[in-house]
């Protein structure tokens, strides 16, 4: 699995809503959405996806480290 749908299993296994991350997180919606559909052109660049990633983790109950590295294992050439 890539990180886009395990995000978006998390997030559903918390029971929360893309509206529901997005106002715990101050994220926009449409990134939150792209992210889960593996698009991380949104983010503004892997580092940004990096720090977006870490702050989605533990409100939907996923670890920021781990998270992080297993985007980092999924696209080692991203350069958005």
């Amino acid at each position: 699995m890539t990180v886009g749908p395990r995000l978006r299993a998390a997030r559903e296994t918390a029971g929360l809503s893309v509206a529901d991350v997005a106002s715990a997180t101050r994220m926009r919606a449409t990134i939150i959405e792209a992210m889960e559909a593996d698009d991380f052109s949104l983010c503004g660049g892997a580092v940004y996806a990096r720090g977006q990633l870490r702050m989605m983790a533990p409100i939907i109950g996923l670890d920021p480290d781990e998270i992080a590295e297993y985007f980092d294992s999924q696209s080692p050439e991203l350069d958005y």
